[in-house]
């Protein structure tokens, strides 16, 4: 079920539920930008979000609840497009990025490998589960993947990667 409006904002401070209609969402920045996207609440993220500098993400998967606080620094146009998937429910390959992911909606229940992007480092973490880790060594640190089986509900948090692939892992 689709949930929230295609709503673009610039620099300043936002609240859910106001500004934004709550929802789920993904979260672009204007062509040739790159600046912070900080939302507090529900779920928390802090991303540089655009691709100008060559540091940021390209795109935030951001789960955004009522009375949520948004932050837009360095931005002038900032597009949030409600998420309109269908339910993921066969184990597959899929590629995710920086966001929040639920597992038996936009991922299948299963075993797999995550493993970032080229060349990228950040983190990679599902509570659930206890994995809390830095994925990737751009930086030297860190691990170059990390096997998790993943159950219903689970939540899948990353940060400061703009792709992860997951990849069934069998026996």
């Amino acid at each position: 079920m689709v949930t929230g409006k295609m709503t673009t904002l610039g620099a300043g401070n936002f609240t859910v539920g106001t500004d934004i209609p709550a929802g789920l969402y993904n979260v672009t920045a204007g062509a040739g930008q790159s600046g912070n996207f900080i939302v507090n609440g529900g779920d928390s993220y802090n991303e540089v979000l655009g691709s100008a500098d060559g540091l940021g993400v390209p795109e935030v998967r951001a789960r955004l609840r009522k009375g949520d606080k948004i932050e837009l620094s360095g931005l002038s146009s900032v597009t949030f497009t409600p998420v309109a998937t269908p339910y993921v429910t066969t184990v597959k390959v899929v590629d995710l990025y920086a966001g929040t992911w639920i597992v038996g909606q936009d991922i299948a229940p299963g075993r797999y490998v995550a493993t970032p992007g080229a060349g990228q480092s950040g983190n990679f973490i599902v509570n659930a589960e206890g994995i809390d880790e830095i994925l990737g060594s751009a930086d030297g640190i860190g691990v170059p993947n990390v096997t998790v089986t993943l159950h219903k509900g689970d939540v899948i948090q990353i940060a400061g990667l703009a792709r992860v692939v997951m990849t069934p892992k069998t026996a």
